[in-house]
């Protein structure tokens, strides 16, 4: 259990706060360039300014080695849209960096797809 998850989950209740309430009612930020194979890893050397909530100061941490969009969002406990409002407004605050992985230079050709099929649809 992370420590998100001791503050805003209680065994017998469930969630005890809205994800909305938990972002502070804000918007995400558009970002195109933070996808789900983003990784996304903290400024070195740069101090976190006063005033981060919990789960800003955690992604914080969680970044220290590079991390796609998705595990920040499980070990927050929060789906993707405040994920991305998270991090994107760390992006704009100077004290997180994007990067993309490095694409498949072989390519994703039709029989080599169909073959992926036909195993996914074996299992």
């Amino acid at each position: 259990m992370t420590i998100s998850d001791v503050v805003w989950y209680d065994e017998d209740a469930g969630p005890l706060v809205r994800l909305y309430a938990r972002v502070g009612g804000r918007a995400p930020v558009p970002r195109d360039d933070i996808e789900l194979g983003t990784l996304i890893h903290c400024v070195p050397d740069v101090a976190a300014p006063p005033g981060l909530s919990a789960d800003q100061q955690a992604v914080l941490r969680l970044t220290r080695r590079p991390i796609a969009l998705p595990e920040i969002a499980v070990r927050l406990g929060l789906s993707l849209g405040p994920t991305r409002l998270l991090l994107g407004e760390l992006h704009a605050a100077g004290l997180v960096r994007t990067s993309r992985p490095a694409e498949d230079k072989r390519g994703s050709s039709l029989p080599v797809l169909q073959r992926l099929l036909t195993g996914l649809r074996s299992l």
